[in-house]
């Protein structure tokens, strides 16, 4: 049964980290940021969710708020995304610590703001997908399922969407080479603007798909944070193959700790990948070597 269990619970793990991972990815290989405030796009639209759920539920019934405090909790995450591009990432760009330090400060500042608001506490949303099924001999909620289809959905769309939109190939054009790009008529900056809209956006998705099974509480901006950044140096920086392929690896090893050793450990998996894989190999599975 334990094998069924990290099977399924894996394959969970890695769809939420590959939603998390892939919007992390496209914003280095557009723009070479590391954006720190990327577990404040994921904690921001779970907190959305949560007080427009908390408010619509009771007058509308829980259906109603649960998907009004999806959408909702998108909306705010995209347009964190812009807010923090315009207003701190833009200006800094140039100096990568000063956007390490900017975006750090914009994730602090979100979590201390929702303590402000609210309280510290830890706060769940009950899914309206509560029913169970079979599989492998296992009972397991229909939520789990959706998260993994609509993550392999979303994955997908995003990839034809780089490949075949114009948008798509004026980002993948930004990417590869923004002098060139912006000599060809390429506003890189925007570019810039609505590949971390994007990436937000992806992370607000993973707030709204994977809250209703977790839990929602002001430091998990931290912990997703530190699984996207290990996910991309596994992968590949700007790599969206290896950040996928990357997100499954760690998100299996994180579940295969829970179920073998001891819950208390898979929270290192992250931290102990990004440390081996820095030493041992700096580009990732999937990354490009660099050429003197």
């Amino acid at each position: 049964m334990v094998v069924e269990e990290i099977i399924i619970y894996g394959a969970v793990q890695g769809s939420v980290y590959a939603l998390l991972a892939l919007g992390y990815s496209l914003v280095y290989g557009v723009g070479g940021i590391l954006n720190l405030a990327h577990g404040a796009y994921y904690l921001i639209a779970s907190y959305a969710f949560y007080w427009t759920w908390l408010i619509i539920a009771p007058i509308f019934g829980g259906i109603t708020g649960f998907f009004i405090g999806m959408v909702i909790g998108l909306i705010v995450a995209a347009v964190a995304g812009v807010l923090s591009y315009v207003l701190l990432i833009k200006p800094l760009k140039e100096n990568e610590i000063n956007v390490l330090i900017g975006t750090f400060a914009i994730g602090f500042f979100c979590e201390q703001l929702v303590i402000a608001l609210y309280d510290p506490k830890t706060h769940s949303i009950p899914t309206i997908f509560s029913e169970y099924v079979n599989i492998f001999g296992k009972q397991i909620q229909v939520h789990w399922i959706i998260i993994i289809f609509a993550s392999l959905i979303i994955v997908t769309l995003v990839t034809i969407f780089i490949n075949k939109s114009k948008l798509g190939k004026s980002i993948r054009a930004v990417s590869q080479d923004p002098e060139a790009a912006t000599l060809m008529g390429i506003n890189a900056d925007r570019i810039l603007m609505y590949t971390v809209t994007i990436s937000a956006l992806l992370a607000g998705l993973a707030a709204v798909l994977y809250v209703p099974v977790d839990i929602v509480a002001p430091y998990k901006g931290w912990p997703i944070l530190t699984g996207a950044i290990a996910v991309v140096i596994l992968g590949g920086m700007g790599s969206l193959t290896g950040s996928v392929v990357g997100a499954f690896i760690i998100g299996y090893a994180r579940i295969a700790t829970n179920f073998l050793i001891d819950p208390v450990y898979s929270s290192l998996v992250p931290i102990l990948v990004i440390l081996v894989i820095l030493v041992i190999r700096p580009r990732g599975l999937f990354g490009k070597k660099e050429i003197d």
